[in-house]
């Protein structure tokens, strides 16, 4: 491994090795601390110096178009049609480490296996870094610049110009960030990445205590959202500071996975002091008596509301406006407005799997009629590959077939399965598993993620845990064999890549900083949505499965790293209800800006802070955790 520190400043330029320090350059003395895995470099003012310090890296093999960043940079980044950074546009870049679940982590491919580098957690903000490459090899350069652009926002993709960023220390003054570098064997960065985190992360981990008040908290949420609707049934809805007015049975609302964990609610938690309030609302609002079948009440009617979201037999349109009654795809996501009239494989598929489990708990017949027609629709039109496709007409035709979301189908379908007696339908539809379980399983195998639900069409986790979602259920139901066990977990490894797991640098001034939010556990989003999320309940929740078929304590570990992240944020009296009013008691925001990124592009949002009230993060983070607490309750 070649290692070059380079030091400008006023137009100078030396360059010197770690080995040769220390060495001044200038106004700067370079020293260095060598350690078992790296080194420790020290930049110490000599007198006032006004320049950048730039560590490169490189070994032979080393090519500008094999490089990994977790979270950020996958295969060039060529998916999708986004603003979001790509080769397409260079092939070259640089980002903050803060954006970044390791501080400052890439890796590029040398020789057959994977070189990574990473530093240590910045101390301040005149710590920071940026990590990115060139022809040369990686680069580390302080103060961080982003380059040839700097993704700020969807639409937002900044050129970078020069004078750039310049680190000023008075003469006295310095700093200091420890480097490691690892050589992973292998083509795949993926598993190399999970054989890192082994290495070098997989410490202990203790799970946090309050899982009672996070239930509670939840809870409270998710009746506090409650709506009657027109034909005096329910749904999830929210209010009108965060875009009441519609409504789902999937993403992003959940209601039907909400319906599901009322049903896997004990009655008596109800009564709890914290929930009066709101379980004495959500009675009144809906015309139900307040008794210990509310929970049961509550479920059937959403359930009973979006069986009308089957507008043609089979043809399942789960997003729905609460004033006008259209009922479509996705009717108030992104720019696409065509996805209003078609179904989507991903959405129909956690609708489905949702109804399988309400009707095990309450036997009405038409809550599995209508994954019976749904589940027909698609095994009747699955494509040649094995796969579900993902935006479908009414005619059957796959308008967008590309993607992984329509795993999610597969996972409804097992479910579906187990309640169908007639044996030739049992085969037809136990083929149709398996040609899906072999398509999704080359997939995962391949490291061919993209194309989740985002209207980017980009990289993103979602692409991992459909697919994981399915492969577990096939081994859990009869469906796996060795090959899809490996999918699996080359499919876990895949999310594992969008873990934080260190903590990133936030200004303690930020609003996150003031409430002393740590990244550590939390998830990012996409390639083409630089902010973290609270998706960490429903992976812990697979992961846990996961350790349970393979013994792997990786899964295990990661999973309570997850849980405990998921324990923050959470609004209520103390922290001022996170800026809302105390009627949203239990809320989480979706959208944690945590790097110089924003959905809309405020550059007074970025570096620290939050919103977004939305659905899913209270349902499914409620749904994970009755899971967790029924199926691995030594967890807790």
């Amino acid at each position: 491994m070649t290692t070059a520190i380079i030091v400008e400043s006023a137009g100078l330029r030396k360059e010197g090795m770690p080995e040769e320090a220390p060495f001044d350059a200038g106004n700067l003395r370079i020293g260095t601390e060598k350690t078992k895995d790296g080194f420790i470099l020290t930049a110490k003012a000599v007198r006032d110096f006004r320049g950048s310090v730039t560590v490169t890296v490189s070994e032979d093999g080393f090519s500008r178009d094999r490089i990994f960043i977790p979270a950020v940079w996958y295969r060039g980044n060529m998916e999708g049609e986004g603003c979001f950074p790509t080769a397409r546009r260079a092939p070259c870049w640089s980002f903050c480490e803060t954006r970044m679940p390791i501080p400052g982590i890439i890796a590029a491919e040398c020789g057959g296996s994977w070189l990574y580098a990473w530093m240590n957690e910045c101390p301040d903000r005149r710590h920071l870094a940026s990590a990115g490459w060139s022809d040369r090899g990686l680069a580390f350069r302080f103060p961080p610049v982003e380059l040839p652009c700097s993704y700020r926002g969807r639409k937002t993709l900044a050129r970078t110009y020069a004078p750039y960023p310049e680190l000023e220390l008075k003469a006295g003054e310095s700093i200091s960030r420890r480097f490691f570098f690892s050589r992973r064997e292998g083509s795949d960065p993926y598993s190399s990445y999970r054989d890192l985190i082994k290495a070098f992360f997989s410490y202990p981990v203790t799970l946090r205590k309050g899982w009672e008040k996070y239930a509670e908290s939840k809870l409270q949420r998710l009746l506090d959202m409650l709506v009657r609707t027109d034909d005096g049934n329910a749904a999830l809805a929210l209010d009108e500071g965060n875009g009441s007015g519609f409504t789902s049975s999937s993403f992003p609302m959940e209601s039907l996975e909400a319906a599901s964990a009322f049903l896997r609610t004990r009655s008596d938690w109800l009564f709890s002091p914290a929930l009066s309030e709101s379980r004495l609302k959500a009675a009144e609002k809906l015309g139900i008596n307040d008794d210990s079948n509310l929970l049961n009440a509550i479920a059937i009617r959403i359930a009973k509301y979006f069986l009308a979201s089957e507008t043609a037999p089979g043809f399942y349109q789960d997003c729905v406006d609460l004033k006008t009654g259209e009922r479509g795809g996705y009717p108030r996501m992104s720019g696409h407005p065509e996805w209003a009239r078609l179904m989507n494989a991903g959405g129909a598929g956690e609708a489905m799997s949702a109804y399988m489990d309400i009707y095990r708990r309450t036997d009405y017949v038409s809550f599995l009629q209508l994954p019976w027609r749904v589940g027909s629709f698609f095994y009747d039109h699955q494509l040649p590959d094995g796969s579900f496709g993902r935006w479908w007409d009414k005619d059957g035709t796959a308008v967008d077939s590309s993607g992984t979301n329509g795993a999610y189908m597969g996972t409804a379908m097992i479910r579906i399965l187990t309640s169908i007696m007639e044996r030739t339908d049992r085969r037809e539809m136990g083929d149709s598993i398996r040609k899906a379980r072999d398509f999704y399983s080359s997939i995962a195998l391949s490291g061919d993620f993209h194309g989740d639900m985002h209207d980017d069409e980009s990289a993103g986790k979602e692409a991992g845990m459909s697919i994981l979602s399915f492969l577990l259920e096939c081994i859990e139901n009869g469906f796996g064999d060795e090959r899809t066990e490996k999918a699996a977990e080359a499919a876990a490894s895949f999310i594992l890549t969008w873990i934080w797991e260190k903590d990133s640098f936030i200004p303690p001034q930020s609003p996150l900083g003031r409430l002393s939010f740590h990244t550590a556990g939390m998830t990012g989003v996409s390639v083409a949505h630089h902010y973290l999320d609270f998706h960490g309940m429903v992976i812990a929740c697979l992961y846990l499965r996961l350790w349970r078929i393979t013994g792997d304590g990786l899964w295990k570990n990661e999973a309570k790293k997850l849980m405990n992240a998921c324990l923050s944020l959470i609004a209520d009296k103390d922290n001022g209800y996170l800026g809302q009013s105390c009627s949203c008691g239990g809320w989480q925001p979706e959208q944690i800006d945590h790097t110089s990124w924003d959905r809309d592009s405020d550059e007074e949002r970025m570096n620290g802070s939050f919103g977004m009230d939305t659905g899913w993060v209270s349902v499914l983070g409620y749904s994970s955790f009755l899971h967790i607490k029924e199926d691995f309750p030594e967890i807790l």
